[in-house]
């Protein structure tokens, strides 16, 4: 989503190579289309490729231990083969469509070998990887099965970010471990926190109204409400955030037929079969607290298991009094920092977020700071923040807004491949971005 926005807002010329989300008997062809800015070249997966890499490996092995959910890593060797052999032939693909000036930019933990392969082919471009994930310390990391071969191909990129100094620290350590295949590294590595375009986020939260198809009416929001949006993903923690807002209502009393709880989780990866169990989870627990506590006028929950169009929801983030971002693992979260863009700053709302998300660590202040796994100390900051003054609501809300602007969605993009190509952040290269879609 942040390389589409790029690709078509900022005065940058690129390629963007991925999976157009199909599975075909056919795959393993190239499909061209124009996407007004940019050109997309897209290909399909085999059914195979996409049990087995997708779901398989990047999935059910890399995705839960990168979150430190290691009870729920399923390691299969076919898998990984497969992990191997697509990254094999997306350089196929990249070598031709790529010129020999060109930066490529891959994207996340789906094709870390990918540089490996290109060079394989004598590729010589710059390249660069950037992980929207966290990056596993040292003892996550010994317990991927076979991570020591993608490591040892990560050397063979010239630039690798991270989100946080945390995961730069884990990532340093993991190369210094896992020497190289051949030669030297020639591997640098960077903290480059991604952020969100305000301006753009701003206009479409402050618009009087908006139109799409099948909206009759502007969705639940008040000064009482607490929303959380994050797609469903045991790392984010939907459930205990579900239980927080429990021992919320639980421990005071004044909220009840006052405070809402909205949740926003659309599905995704609906094939693996913890995510079926997660959603019902969370369809259960949501009916029995509002079971326990609604009134004929009055439900504690809103649970909606569905996506919503950008404007929609960027006013329903503005119009919430708190924003409650507590994943028990994340790469950077970027809806914590599309709730602070898209506040009124006359009466702004405040967010609540958990210390485990990169965004703690790229926001320093402004904040409530919660730990998850504390339900009564996250219940008691909720009841803070739906209690505090419009002063300091004010004040932590131009502190926050002031530190988004000075490390947007351009500025990362910039910093980037100026660090990548040598060049000072304002040169720009024409470049290649590899990815597979948001997982």
């Amino acid at each position: 989503m942040a390389v589409d926005q790029l690709l078509r807002q900022r005065d940058i010329q690129g390629v963007w190579l991925g999976w157009n989300g199909q599975c075909d008997p056919a795959a393993g062809t190239l499909h061209t289309e124009d996407r007004g800015r940019y050109q997309a070249v897209t290909f399909s997966f085999s059914q195979e490729q996409y049990e087995q890499f997708y779901c398989g490996y990047a999935n059910t092995c890399l995705w839960p231990a990168f979150h430190y959910r290691l009870d729920l890593m399923d390691f299969q060797t076919h898998h990984f083969q497969q992990y191997l052999e697509v990254n094999r032939q997306m350089a196929t693909f990249l070598s031709q469509i790529a010129g020999p000036d060109d930066l490529i930019w891959i994207h996340d933990y789906h094709l870390m070998p990918l540089a490996h392969f290109c060079r394989e082919q004598g590729m010589p471009q710059a390249m660069g990887l950037f992980l929207h994930t966290p990056f596993p310390c040292p003892e996550v990391l010994r317990a991927i099965p076979r991570h020591e071969s993608w490591m040892s191909m990560l050397h063979q990129y010239d630039l690798i970010g991270v989100q946080s100094p945390s995961d730069h620290s884990a990532l340093q350590a993991g190369l210094q471990a896992t020497p190289p295949l051949a030669g030297n590294s020639r591997t640098r590595t960077g903290v480059y926190p991604i952020g969100v375009d305000v301006d753009l986020i701003q206009s479409l939260a402050s618009a009087s109204s908006w139109a799409h198809e099948g909206a009759a009416e502007e969705p639940l929001n008040g000064a009482e409400t607490v929303i959380s949006v994050d797609r469903l993903d045991y790392s984010k923690g939907l459930a205990h955030r579900l239980r927080t807002f429990d021992a919320l209502l639980r421990r005071y009393p004044t909220l009840h037929g006052q405070a809402t709880y909205v949740q926003i989780a659309p599905s995704t990866r609906s094939d693996i079969h913890d995510y079926q169990l997660m959603r019902e989870e969370l369809e259960s627990l949501a009916g029995l607290i509002n079971g326990q506590f609604a009134t004929p006028g009055w439900s504690p929950i809103v649970y909606m298991n569905r996506a919503f169009p950008a404007p929609q929801l960027m006013r329903m983030l503005r119009r919430a009094r708190v924003g409650f971002i507590a994943p028990m693992r994340d790469g950077m979260n970027l809806v914590a920092k599309e709730y602070i863009a898209a506040q009124d700053p006359a009466n702004p709302g405040v967010l609540v977020l958990s210390t485990f998300a990169g965004a703690a660590q790229s926001l320093q202040d402004g904040y409530l700071a919660v730990n998850p796994f504390d339900i009564e100390g996250t219940a008691h900051c909720l009841y803070e923040a739906l209690n505090m003054s419009l002063a300091e609501r004010r004040h932590r809300h131009q502190t926050l807004l002031m530190q988004l602007r000075q490390q947007d969605l351009g500025q990362w993009c910039q910093q980037f491949l100026g660090d990548l190509s040598g060049q000072a952040p304002h040169q720009q290269a024409e470049s290649a971005m590899a990815e597979l879609p948001a997982s």
